[in-house]
């Protein structure tokens, strides 16, 4: 049942290595952290995007419990392959929820770069000189997760 114990790999796209890179070096937030943020936005905003070139990978079984507990929250709750529970025991099943979680955080990624970031980032990477990526980030998160629906 916990497909994410095998040691299969998730990938980030090449487009935004360099953030994944800068957040590790600067802030000490690994790789799985950003990538597992970034799809927990991009699930809650319904924004998945597929790409080709590889960039950071992480094996899943390094995945704390509640880093697992995010994954299979939004495997489970997507509209187009979750819920069922079964379906966890097939292969291929198990592929498509990982490169699913690999869109999403792609499409949250993006949502960083483009309402986070904006002018700091040049379509390659983050201007190294600006300090402060950390607290924008989660001035974003909060004040989307406060944000009134209607």
């Amino acid at each position: 049942m916990d497909f994410l114990m095998d040691q299969a790999l998730l990938y980030t796209s090449k487009k935004y290595e360099e953030i994944y890179i800068l957040f590790k070096d600067k802030y000490e937030i690994k790789y799985q952290e950003l990538f597992l943020l970034c799809a927990s936005l991009g699930f809650k905003k319904n924004r998945e995007i597929k790409f080709s070139g590889h960039g950071r990978e992480f094996r899943t079984n390094y995945l704390t419990t509640r880093q697992k507990a995010t994954a299979y929250s939004i495997i489970l709750s997507d509209m187009e392959i979750g819920k069922n529970i079964e379906a966890f025991e097939d292969s291929e099943f198990r592929l498509k929820a990982r490169k699913k979680l690999e869109a999403y955080a792609e499409g949250g990624m993006e949502i960083l770069v483009e309402e986070v970031f904006g002018h700091r980032w040049d379509g390659n990477r983050l201007d190294p000189s600006y300090g402060e990526y950390e607290v924008d980030v989660l001035s974003h998160i909060y004040g989307d997760a406060i944000e009134v629906p209607f």
